[in-house]
């Protein structure tokens, strides 16, 4: 059986339209002088809803659900594969001695500091070059950017 992807409430409002569209339909159909391809028509459509409603289920719903949870997925992915795994690399290596940190160790961490915010520019730089310019994105790749670049200058 279909897993159901619509609200009983959706359900009740696509039975209401689909048995407005046969009926609309049916009319154009019965007359001498109707259009009969929009009878037709109209009776088809107002049947798709009706099974619809009927089965709280929308095809077109599942299909777009299913292609927007793997074009995020492959997003998502497609970032790892560009640079984040260098970014969770960098972040580990950060925060994963912390607690065996002790005041010898407290110089070297402005090194550390510094190359995880360069890290992170060059994430974001490949972020913000594949959106277009003006973007949110864009303009936090050039700020991570300029703020690493201070870094680099003030050392």
């Amino acid at each position: 059986m279909l897993e159901e992807n619509i609200s009983e409430k959706s359900a009740f409002v696509r039975i209401v339209i689909g048995i407005g569209l046969t009926a609309c339909g049916i009319s154009h159909l019965v007359k001498e002088n109707g259009k009969k391809w929009m009878g037709t028509l109209s009776v088809a459509a107002g049947a798709i809803k009706i099974a619809e409603g009927l089965f709280l289920y929308c095809p077109m719903k599942a299909m777009l659900s299913r292609n927007v949870k793997d074009a995020v997925t492959s997003s998502i992915q497609d970032f790892m594969d560009m640079d984040g795994e260098s970014l969770m690399t960098a972040f580990s290596s950060r925060y994963a001695n912390s607690s065996n940190q002790n005041s010898n160790t407290q110089s070297s961490s402005g090194n550390e500091g510094a190359e995880l915010l360069q890290t992170a520019a060059n994430v974001v730089e490949k972020v913000a070059s594949t959106t277009p310019a003006g973007t949110e994105a864009h303009e936090a790749a050039k700020t991570v950017q300029t703020v690493a670049n201070s870094q680099n200058n003030s050392k």
